[in-house]
């Protein structure tokens, strides 16, 4: 198992002479990772006859699984989930366990059923070849037979067959799993999936595309938000021609010109394209993105060439998705760093690593765990000297007060901020301590107390942009397994069947009464984002998560915490427009700026909740139905 060109971990399966497999999965990536170890039996159909799982997720929740089918009656149960079904036909079981394997029985099952199988406990997949690619490794040459997988996320995907029928393995950008010794193979059949991937977009791109004639097209009777003074602007008409508004103004005076296509917005509100500033695109994003009015993601993690070829496509409208501000990802190297195509552990690699996000033309660089405290002042001043931001996590042995004196302009998840009060320089952040301290901690900090009161002032008096990215931390702290956390059920309800699985996985492992503790160290999260908001610390809005729609939930956990609705919408335009220097661009509804829009069903000044209402979206003067767009990619309505 390889994670961007490193080793991280092993799967093993082990054949007994009765047929019964046993297999074993191990992975340590950013300090943590998934294990399993699992028995199963195989049907002559190719499903689980029956299987039993035990192990941990990947930030240690335990978990055991079980599932048996006797005839048509197929029973399964697990920490997350239980229940059982008649069938008809072969059916296989999901477990909510990291069991890689499993996509290439599903292949082989699929195959055996005509292409289709029913999956549980929900769904349906369909499979398909998609093309044979030629792979050498150490010596060796094979030939192996792609697969799309439909119907198990929001894209297909993609896993190899030997032409025999047997698993090869199974290939992603961040994480693969091949076997041993053909590890070499990776970036052949990534080279073949991008191939895929690429034809894919640009038919969605060219189906889903609503391109205005050249005179223009007028949003008429509107009510638009004016997000520098918190209020509407009602019965507006705004005119975009080509990728820029021309005119915003009342709608009995503004003129709408001859031959320019007309969309009455009577009842709706027209807001301006919202703005993710913690993203780490991946394939689906773009489209999920957009289709929640997000016009605009700051990614401050990916492999630099698939990022460039995201910012590419989406700019040539290859791809439909949002604009894309690159951070360019640094990490040092060690068993607890992640991985990272971009380490350094000197000072010359230090020069280096900023010198070819310079070179690429990115606009900031994001520091990570791992990199040694001595190079952060290095790092700083050489992004700094070619015009460029940086800001990232906290590295192992510093504190927040530290990397601010150093020169971050920007701190990365709430939690970096407790833990310049629980943490020592010589705690190691690089594994799940970062949040097990917040969760033990955070409930007893007295948010008034002098320290705390001095550290929101240097954050202000250096203006540090604060990304809370809270909702990445109510799984950890609140989830529990099984159950789907109050305010997520509708979204994981509109989710295909893996996606939803991730909402009942639970968080940290954690008895009943610590639980309760860790509850409320969330409250205090809330608490915290609060307060920076009311010292003046400058504060945006971003997810580390799934794209657009728990951007959504952030806006709605920000709300929870007590910030005005007004407020929040500036943290999501105009603000992180103003930080990043692009408010010329974007981030109001102004003459001049370009056409990013959002039609939205409802009133987000009252109820930021609305904010997910949406009905259309405008990337650049180029409109997108958004059910359209969550259509595409299996999203419910």
């Amino acid at each position: 198992m390889v994670s961007l060109g490193r080793p991280s971990g092993t799967s093993v399966q082990t054949r007994a002479a009765d047929g019964t497999i046993s297999s074993v999965l191990h992975v340590l990536e950013n300090g943590r990772g998934p294990h399993t170890e699992a028995t199963y039996e195989l049907a002559k159909d190719g499903t689980f006859l029956r299987l039993t799982a035990r192990g941990h997720h990947s930030f240690g929740a335990q978990f055991t699984a079980s599932f048996a089918r006797e005839g048509r009656r197929a029973t399964w149960d697990s920490t997350e989930e239980r229940g059982d079904a008649l069938l008809d036909g072969p059916a296989l079981y999901f477990p909510v366990a990291e069991l890689p394997e499993v996509e290439g029985y599903l292949v082989q099952a699929a195959l055996r059923s005509g292409g289709a199988l029913r999956i549980l406990p929900a769904g349906n997949a369909r499979v398909e070849a998609v093309g044979e690619v030629e792979v050498t490794a150490g010596g060796q040459r094979r030939t192996v037979v792609g697969y799309a997988i439909h119907g198990l996320g929001f894209l297909p995907r993609y896993t190899w067959m030997t032409p025999e029928g047997s698993w090869f393995g199974s290939i992603s950008e961040w994480f693969s799993t091949v076997p041993e010794g053909w590890e070499g193979a990776i970036d052949r059949l990534l080279e073949a999936q991008r191939g895929f991937d690429l034809a894919r977009a640009a038919k969605l791109a060219a189906e889903l595309a609503e391109r205005p004639p050249a005179a223009g097209l007028a949003f008429t009777h509107a009510r638009v938000l004016d997000v520098e003074r918190g209020r509407w602007l009602p019965d507006h008409t705004v005119v975009i021609r080509g990728d820029r508004i021309v005119a915003v103004g009342p709608s009995r005076t503004t003129k709408v010109p001859a031959g320019a296509q007309v969309s009455d917005l009577t009842g709706k509100a027209l807001v301006p394209g919202l703005m993710d500033m913690h993203a780490h695109l991946d394939d689906a994003d773009g489209i999920l993105n957009l289709a929640s009015g997000v016009t605009l993601v700051r990614d401050v993690g990916n492999q630099p060439d698939k990022l460039d070829a995201y910012k590419r496509a989406f700019d040539e409208g290859k791809a439909i998705g949002p604009h894309v501000v690159r951070l360019g990802f640094i990490e040092g190297r060690n068993e607890k760093a992640a991985s990272s195509v971009v380490t350094a552990e000197t000072p010359a690699e230090a020069r280096a690593a900023v010198e070819l996000f310079a070179q690429r033309g990115y606009q900031g660089i994001k520091i990570y765990n791992s990199v040694r405290p001595e190079l952060v002042p290095l790092l700083t001043a050489e992004a700094h000297r070619r015009g460029m931001s940086v800001t990232g996590h906290v590295p192992v042995h510093m504190l927040a007060e530290d990397v601010v004196r150093a020169g971050f302009d920007g701190i990365e998840h709430i939690t970096m901020l407790f833990l310049n009060f629980f943490a020592t320089r010589q705690t190691d952040t690089r594994d799940t301590t970062r949040f097990t301290l917040v969760g033990d901690h955070a409930p007893d900090l007295d948010l008034a107390s002098a320290p705390v009161q001095a550290f929101l002032r240097l954050l202000r008096d250096r203006k540090v942009v604060i990304d809370p990215t809270v909702n990445a931390f109510e799984d950890l702290l609140v989830w529990e397994q099984g159950k789907v956390a109050a305010g997520l059920e509708e979204l994981a309800a509109r989710l295909p069947v893996l996606p939803r699985q991730v909402y009942i996985m639970g968080g940290l492992p954690v008895d009943a009464a610590k639980h309760q503790r860790y509850v409320a160290a969330f409250d205090k999260l809330l608490q915290m984002t609060k307060a920076l908001v009311d010292a003046k610390v400058r504060v945006v809005i971003g997810t580390d998560a799934l794209a657009g729609l728990m951007y959504h939930h952030e806006l709605r956990l920000f709300a929870r915490a007590g910030i005005p609705a007004a407020e929040i919408l500036r943290m999501a335009t105009i603000l992180p427009a103003r930080y990043l220097g692009m408010e010329r661009q974007h981030g109001s509804i102004a003459v001049g700026k370009l056409a990013d829009l959002v039609v939205i069903e409802g009133d987000p000044l009252a109820r930021i909740a609305d904010l997910g209402n949406t009905v259309t979206v405008m990337r650049a003067g180029i409109a997108y139905s958004c059910g359209a767009l969550y259509a595409a990619i299996g999203v419910r309505p």
